[in-house]
């Protein structure tokens, strides 16, 4: 063990959320390589057009800025593959969600 390690009171092995089994589903983390991050940045894009929610409150549900968001969606920058994966299970909790209610 690294004595950084010790000295910020973390052990090299000690799990962290985005290393959490749960994350690994993520369908995002195995489609990066081929293509999925855009796949995931444009399914948000169409989300925010046919979306009744604004810019600023998509932002606050995803837990970034709203310049972050018109940034991934402008295609200007991209985010990580963990945050990814955050914003395809948003995506999902939210289709699912329409789903329910129209039945």
């Amino acid at each position: 063990m690294s004595i950084a390690l010790v000295k910020r009171g973390r052990q090299r092995n000690a799990k962290t959320p985005c290393h959490s089994p749960r994350a690994n589903k993520c369908d995002s983390f195995r489609r990066v390589g081929q293509g999925g991050s855009m796949a995931v940045l444009r399914d948000l894009t169409r989300f925010v057009e046919d979306s009744n929610l604004s810019i600023p409150r998509i932002a606050e549900l995803l837990e970034v800025s709203d310049v972050i968001l018109s940034m991934w969606i402008a295609g200007t920058a991209k985010p990580s593959t963990i945050k990814l994966c955050e914003i395809e299970r948003f995506l999902l909790s939210r289709s699912s969600a329409c789903a329910r209610r129209s039945e």
